[in-house]
Order: structure tokens, then sequence, then C-alpha cells
């Protein structure tokens, strides 16, 4: 099998046979417990314990080596010495057994040494057809069938559930099952992939998207295998699919030979590519356990809120949240409200939205409340409040909340609980409702604001495959080609490159000579700008190989002799017409080790590296991520300002996106491109200046 391809991965999951390789009778013995897990959690299929010891555990006879048993083995879990894999890996390929666990460290994460042996494994894997997790992993959990093959003990207290893990750290994710159990939600499979040498976490999601009891998958990463695959292969999820990146602030290999390069920033990268395939990116665990509680609630539809609260202060923290996280407060008729206010006792609170109950007492009008609040149309999602004690109050408050179960189960919207009692009354609620409880009001408008987002979730459109074809092809290849060894294209090579894509060109004269300066001058017909003719410094004002606002003989002259200066007696100048009005953008292209073909966009000109105000994606993109990207800046309003607020302005841009995407996914050859300036003024864009870097 295609070692790339993610061919079929059920039997990792749903094996009918494992051999347990690395087992002894040795009390303290590590493969013992992938067994112990087994048989606590249920498994009903074959296990086969193997060692070098032979001898007895649980009652069964221990195989001194995989190709003595009899019969077919679905799936093999190795915990020996890494010195000692490629020849179990041997004896697995030669028995026929095409699915492998390997749970040992020692690998290339020790060195180079470990890094022998990986490309052992990796050979032995080929040669056999075999697909591997691992090494330096805990192995597959699936709650489905009892499958646990973790060498440490599980936690207690584990039931089937929703959501599926990804992890490359074992630890990590054995703390996402914990909590998955203590806020009662449940787990369906947990991957520990480890140094993911041959089954990656993009052949685990594209299984698990696929996967029926799946419907929430969470993946804990430190690294992507391969950027690109995962991005698309995530765009295609209907499920959610959240990503925890750790490793965040590695800085880039690359040098940074434009302003692309110079901007670039591994971490954003990754927040903008996961943005990209729908993916959600959670920064905490408390993220994670938030959207996932979301998702045990009907999703929120609308931004519109009602907030009910027995505390009035709390009440102020959610609204300070709802409003941080840009929902709005629903209108409330005074008639309802004064049907509210009949049954307050002192009538000393005003009724607004966000709804303060501090002088109601009633727990049966609570629910009255709610209600007539789930019926208005401009309600989408209430956020309840409510604070007691175990004692008088604690068997009403949990009547309460059933009722608002059936609630949320008839009315089909949101009601998120934000309960303030203690610790045993918590664990009381977690065992015996289905309704998510939150602990303080930032963690349930939190939820809220994730439940909206993906509530407005759609699979976005195929990406638009943009090729040059022809003459215009034949010619942007040429043009490539022409670099040779420099390295780079010459700024009126990269004018010519983007003019043969169709991008708006500034005219203008390229000229080698006083005279022809002063011929282009009067031909362009405004004051022009000189450039020279080799893209050596990125800021050519700053590089002094630039010249503005040129209107004279004498000032075309004295130009033309200072870059002559500067350069030598063979310069090539580059003349352009000045253009005084409009707002300058970036757009820009690279090859990212990780991602592949990324392209950027942003405010540009001088500043562009100051102000950092970009946006990338991963190539190719579609015509909707070109609109995205081009609205996803924070200049957007400066870009609104000078386009004149045309749709014309922002479907240049798009078009030019696309175009780039173009360039980067045809044009291998091309490295770097920058794009900057682009200058847009009311509906029009024009392309100033290029700089183009070759393999």
């Amino acid at each position: 099998m295609n070692q790339n391809s993610p061919g079929d991965l059920s039997c990792f999951f749903y094996p009918d046979s494992i051999a347990v390789i690395g087992v002894s009778p040795e009390e303290n013995n590590l493969a013992k417990n992938i067994i112990l897990n087994c048989l606590t959690l249920g498994y009903k299929g074959e296990i086969l314990p193997v060692g070098l010891k032979g001898g007895v555990a649980f009652g069964q006879r221990i195989y001194p080596s995989v190709e003595v048993i009899d019969g077919k083995i679905d799936l093999a879990v190795i915990l020996t010495p890494a010195r000692t894999i490629p020849g179990i890996l041997e004896q697995c390929g030669r028995k026929g057994i095409r699915n492998v666990v390997i749970e040992s460290g020692g690998f290339s994460e020790l060195g180079e040494e470990g890094k022998a042996m990986e490309r052992a494994c990796i050979e032995k894997a080929q040669r056999y057809g075999i697909r591997f997790i691992g090494p330096n992993c805990i192995g597959v959990t699936n709650m489905e069938n009892g499958l646990a093959l973790s060498f440490m003990a599980l936690q207690k207290g584990l039931f089937p559930g929703p959501v599926s893990v990804l992890a490359q750290s074992g630890g990590v994710g054995l703390t996402y099952i914990g909590f998955l159990a203590d806020e009662h939600i449940g787990l369906n499979k947990f991957v520990s992939m480890g140094n993911k040498l041959n089954v990656n976490e993009t052949d685990l999601l594209a299984y698990l998207i696929r996967d029926e009891g799946t419907r929430i998958i969470l993946v804990y990463l430190e690294g992507f295998s391969d950027g690109r695959r995962f991005i698309e292969t995530a765009r295609m999820s209907s499920k959610p699919i959240l990503v925890y990146k750790a490793n965040r602030f590695k800085e880039s290999a690359s040098i940074a030979h434009s302003h692309t390069a110079a901007l670039f920033a591994d971490d954003q990268l990754v927040d903008h590519a996961l943005a990209q395939a729908g993916c959600i990116r959670i920064n905490t665990l408390q993220d994670a356990m938030d959207y996932i509680k979301s998702r045990t609630l009907p999703p929120l539809r609308g931004n519109r809120l009602a907030i009910v609260s027995r505390s009035g202060g709390h009440a102020v923290i959610a609204a300070d949240a709802c409003t941080y996280y840009g929902f709005e407060f629903a209108r409330l008729p005074k008639g309802l409200l004064k049907k509210f206010e009949t049954r307050f006792r002192a009538h000393v609170i005003r009724l607004q939205n966000p709804l303060d109950l501090g002088d109601l007492f009633d727990l049966d009008f609570y629910v009255y409340i709610l209600e007539e609040l789930l019926k208005r149309r401009n309600v989408d999602g209430i956020l309840l409040g409510h604070a007691y004690f175990r004692g008088k109050e604690q068997e009403p408050s949990r009547m309460l909340l059933k009722r608002v179960e059936q609630l949320v189960d008839q009315y089909q919207k949101p009601v998120v609980p934000v309960i303030l009692t203690e610790t045993r009354e918590r664990e009381y609620l977690r065992r015996n409702l289905s309704l998510p409880i939150f602990w303080a009001p930032e963690n349930a408008m939190r939820a809220l604001q994730f439940s909206y987002r993906w509530s407005k979730h759609t699979l976005p459109a195929p990406p638009a495959t943009y090729r040059l074809k022809g003459r215009g092809g034949s010619r942007a290849e040429e043009i490539v080609r022409s670099a040779g060894e420099r390295g780079h294209l010459l700024l009126s090579e990269g004018m010519d490159l983007l003019q043969a894509f169709g991008f708006p060109i500034s005219p203008y004269r390229l000229v080698q000579n006083r005279t022809q300066a002063l011929a282009a001058w009067k031909s362009l017909g405004a004051p022009v700008a000189m450039k020279i003719n080799r893209p050596h410094v990125n800021h050519k004002a700053r590089g002094n190989a630039l010249r503005l606002n040129l209107d004279s003989r004498r000032q075309i002259t004295e130009a033309f002799r200072e870059l002559q200066t500067r350069t030598g007696k063979d310069v090539e100048v580059l003349v352009q017409p000045m253009r005084q009005e409009g707002l300058e953008v970036i757009l820009g292209g690279k090859r990212d080790p990780v991602f592949g073909s990324i392209i950027l966009f942003g405010l540009g000109g001088r500043f562009v590296e100051l102000l950092g105000d970009v946006v990338w994606r991963v190539v190719p993109v579609s015509p909707e991520e070109a609109s995205q990207m081009v609205r996803a800046i924070r200049g957007y309003n400066l870009l609104r300002e000078a386009g004149g607020a045309s749709p014309a302005t922002f479907k240049s841009l798009e078009r030019l996106l696309l175009k780039l995407s173009g360039i980067m996914e045809s044009l291998s050859k091309v490295r770097e491109i920058d794009i900057n300036p682009v200058l847009v003024h009311r509906g029009e864009t024009e392309v100033l200046d290029v700089r183009v870097i070759v393999d």
C-alpha cells in the first residue's frame, strides 16, 4: 500500500485479534497493562501475548514470536526496546500482519542512532505494505468496542461519547480524555500519534471524518506532517475539527528575501490556514471543553441573546462577555417585563435585558420567564445565571435545571446555565443532567460564540485552479526561465510576468540613457518615477534606487545621472507615471515547507512590515476565500474609502488574488513574489512595483 495514502485504517480501531508484543510475566511489565486495559474496557476480540521469555499472562500462554501463532492477526502492538523494532516488523511482515502500533520510544527524539532505526522501520513497512502508528506513543483507544492499547492505566469512569481525539503527545491526549470524563461528555476514539512516521494526523483525520461514531474531532499537534494535505482534508469535513497547535513560536528557517518572507510568521500562517479549512483553533484546554459542551445544545442560529441572572453582578459580567463576543441584547417589550415584575417582592430592580432576578425567589416562575423568552422570535439563545447551596434550595434548583432541559428540547434554542454552587453539587449536576453546566459567565458566552460560528459553517466551494494556457502561459514560463542563475527577475521582467497573467500594470518605459529618459517622460505626459531595473533592494527609496515626482528636463537628467552613479555605466532605468491618490496594498506569495504554496494580502507601501496588517491563505484559493482575504484585514475600512465603497474595487482585488494563486500553482520556479504596492483608487487597481525570487 502507498505509504502516503490514507488507505483503510479500520483495523486499527476494529481488529478481531491483536498481538501484544513485549509481554512478560514480570510484575512491572508495561505491555501487560495493554492487555489489562482491554480486559477492563470489555474488548471482545482475541488478545495474543507475545514475548521472548514465554510464560503466562492473565491465564494465557505468552508466545515467543508472532510467527508461531496459528491464524490471522489483524493488529500488532509493540512495546520492546527500540533496537528490536525493525526485526519485529520483519516478523510481522512475514506473518502477514499489515497494521502495527509501535509504542516504544528511543527513536529520532534521541538523536542520530534513533533516526537510523526509524529509517529501518520505514524500509520494513514499505517492503511488506505495513501501516504503523508511532513510534513513541500510547496507541489507540476505541470506546465502542473496548479496545484500549495504552501501556498506562486509563482513568476510571470512561464511557462512550461523541468526541474523538488525535494527539501527538500521549500525556496531553490522556488529559483531554480525563476532562471529557469529568465533564460527563464521553470519548469515542483516541489515537496517540507519537512520531508519525507512517500513519500521520491527516490519515487519521480522513478516517474520523468518515467514522459514524465520531461527531467532534479534537486534534493536538506540535507540528504538521503535511500541512497542505491536512488543510485540503479538513476543509471537506462536515464535522467540527478543533485544533490545539502547540510549538507556536519557532522561528522560520526561511531567509527573508522579500516583504512576503519578512512578514511571514509560522503561527499566524497556522491561524489563517486552519480558518481557511473551517477548523476551530483553540489555545487552551478550557476552550476545547467550552466548545464541546456547546455542541450538546441546539445550535445558536442568531446573535440576539437574553441574559437571566439571579445575581446582578454576574449579569453585568455576562453582559460584558456578550458585547465582547459580538452578540446583541434582544429587545424585550415593556408588557412582558411588567408581567415578570408582578411576581417580584420589593420592586427595587428595574427590569431590562439583562434580567436581574435577585428580587425573585419563586423558581417555578423562573421557568415561566425562560419559556416566554424562548417563544420570542427575536431571542436566539439565553444565558441563565443561578446560584444556590445545598439545603432548602437544592431540590427546587435541580428541578429548575430539569425543566430547562425540557424547554431546550421543546424550543430547540440553547440555554446555557451558569451555576454557582459547591463542588459536590457540581458533580451531581454533571452526572445527572444532559444539559452542559458552566461555572463562569465568560465560559458560557464563549461556548455560545463557538456555537454561533459553527451554525453558519458550510462546506467551502472548491478552490479555483487558475492555469495560464496558450501564448500567455508560454510567455510566463519563458520569462521565469530567462532569470537563469540570477535567482531573481529584473523589475521589467516581473512586470511582464504579471502582464502575462492579466494584472493591470502601470505603463512604463525602459531606458538606458538620458535622451531615452527624457523621451519617456514626455511620452508619459506626467510627473514620473525612475527606478533602477534591478530588484536587489526591498525598499528602493531606502536603497537609493528610486527617484520620485520628476517633472522637468533638469530633474530627469540629474536623476538619471545619480542612478547611473549608483549602479555603473550600464544602468537600465524604468520610468513610470506618478500616481498621487489611492491606497497602497500588497499581494505576495511564497513556498512554505509545511503548507506549500501560500499567498498574502494586506496594506502595502513602505510601511507594510511595520503595520503587518496581512492575511495568508494556502493555494489554491477559491473565489470565496479571495473575497474573505480582502475583507479580513484590519484596514478594510481604509480600503473601502480608497475604493469609493465600490464593489468593483473588491472584485478587482479578488481577481488579482486568484491570478496570484495561479502564478504560485503553475510556476514552480517562483519561490517568492511581492506585488507591492498595488494602488487602489475609485474602483481601479494598478501594479506599481513587483519583486520575484526564483529557484
